[in-house]
C-alpha cells in the first residue's frame, strides 16, 4: 500500500476477513493505520477526493518535516489538525460531535506533543495560512493547557482547559465561510457578524448538554478584555472567569505568531511584547501574561530570527528584566536589544 495515502481520508468502513471493523469511514490515514491495513492483507482502499486545499496541507507537512527532526511529532500534529478539521466541519446548528472525540484528540496531543518543548520553535516557522482555523485551535488548546499548568491549576482542570481551548472557536463553523476566509480585513458589518462566533459557540455547547459549563463560557468570553473593551458582553475584571482569561492570552499569542489569510506572522518576542503592552494598560491579566511570557520565551535560546532592519541573528541570552529584548549575535558581533530600542525581533527563521 502506497505511503502517499498518509493524510488521506477513508471513503468507507473497512472490515477484516472475519467481518470485524478495522477502520471507520472518515478516518484520517496515518502510518499506523496504513500498517494495520497492510497487516490485514489490504493492497488498496477507497479514499475521498483530495479537496483543492489538500495540496496546500501537504506543503505545510513538508515544511514542518524540514524544520523539525522529530517526524513522529510532525505526523501527530498534522494528523490532529486533520482530525479536528473533520470534527469541526461536521458541526451544524443542530449537531455537535460528542465530547469524547475531542478528549481523545487532546489526549494524543498531551501524550505526544505538549511535552515537546521544541514544538513552538517549529510551529512559528511555518509559512502559509492554509487550514489556519484548525491549526490555530490545536495551538490554542496546547497553549491553554500549558498556561493553566503554569498558573497552578489542578491537573484535571489543566486537561479540561486543553480540550476547551481546542474548541474555543467552534462557533466559526456557523459563520459564513466568505467572512471567515476573507483574504482582506473585514468591514465593520462583517466584523459584527464574525463576532457572533462567540455566541454561536456558547449556544452549541448549551444545546449539546454534554459539555461542562466552562466550554460554553470560554466560547462566549475568550474575546473579553479586563478593561471592558472586549466582546460580546464588555465584561470587566473578575467578571471574566480565569479560564477565559487564559484562553484569551493563548488565542492572541498564537494569532500574532501565525500567518493568517490577511496578515503575516510576527515573532513570539513581538507577540509577547504586544501581550505585555495590553497587560500594562489593563486589557489582560498581567500575572498570567508575565508567567506565560517568561516560560515561552526561554524556549527560543539558540533560535535564529530576523531583526526589523533585515539582519539575521541568533538568540543567545534571555534578559530577565526584559525577556522580549534578548542578547543576540550576528556573526561575531553581539547586540543587547535592551540598548537597541529601534530594533525588534520581527520573525523566527530557519
Amino acid at each position: 500500500m502506497d505511503l502517499s495515502l498518509e493524510g488521506r481520508v477513508l471513503a468507507e468502513d473497512i472490515y477484516n476477513a472475519y467481518g470485524v471493523l478495522l477502520l471507520s469511514k472518515g478516518t484520517v490515514l496515518t502510518s499506523k493505520e496504513i500498517a494495520k491495513l497492510k497487516g490485514n492483507g489490504f493492497q488498496s482502499v477507497n479514499v475521498k477526493e483530495i479537496p483543492h486545499n489538500q495540496e496546500d496541507d501537504r506543503y505545510l507537512r513538508k515544511q514542518f518535516q524540514q524544520i523539525s527532526a522529530n517526524n513522529h511529532l510532525v505526523e501527530t500534529y498534522m494528523n490532529a489538525t486533520q482530525t479536528l478539521k473533520s470534527l469541526y466541519t461536521s458541526v451544524t446548528h443542530q449537531y455537535m460531535p460528542p465530547i469524547h472525540e475531542f478528549e481523545q484528540l487532546y489526549e494524543t496531543l498531551r501524550d505526544q506533543v505538549i511535552s515537546q518543548r521544541d514544538l513552538f520553535r517549529s510551529l512559528y516557522l511555518l509559512e502559509g495560512s492554509e487550514n489556519y482555523t484548525y491549526r490555530h485551535s490545536i495551538n490554542v488548546g496546547i497553549l491553554s493547557a500549558i498556561i493553566a499548568n503554569l498558573v497552578g491549576m489542578p491537573q484535571e482542570e489543566v486537561e479540561m482547559m486543553g480540550v476547551a481551548g481546542l474548541l474555543h472557536d467552534i462557533g466559526k463553523m456557523l459563520v459564513p465561510s466568505k467572512i471567515v476566509m476573507k483574504p482582506d480585513r473585514l468591514t465593520e458589518d462583517e466584523f459584527e457578524i464574525m463576532k457572533l462566533h462567540t455566541v454561536y459557540g456558547h449556544d452549541l455547547f448549551q444545546k449539546s448538554g454534554e459539555f461542562p459549563d466552562v466550554f460554553a463560557q470560554i466560547a462566549l468570553l475568550h474575546h473579553e478584555r479586563m478593561d471592558g473593551s472586549g466582546y460580546p458582553e464588555q465584561r470587566i475584571g473578575d467578571e471574566i472567569p480565569l479560564s477565559c482569561q487564559i484562553v484569551a492570552i493563548a488565542d492572541m499569542f498564537d494569532a500574532i505568531c501565525s500567518d493568517r489569510i490577511y496578515k503575516e506572522r510576527t515573532s513570539p518576542f513581538e507577540a509577547a511584547q504586544l501581550l505585555w503592552n495590553d497587560a500594562c494598560i489593563g486589557k489582560l491579566n498581567p500575572k498570567i501574561v508575565s508567567t506565560f511570557m517568561q516560560s515561552i520565551i526561554s524556549m527560543y535560546i539558540g533560535s535564529r530570527a530576523l531583526l526589523s532592519n533585515g539582519d539575521e541573528v541568533e538568540i543567545v541570552l534571555i534578559n530577565a528584566d526584559e525577556p522580549m529584548r534578548p542578547l543576540v549575535r550576528k556573526g561575531t558581533e553581539y547586540f543587547d536589544l535592551r540598548n537597541k530600542r529601534d530594533l525588534h525581533l520581527q520573525k523566527m527563521i530557519l
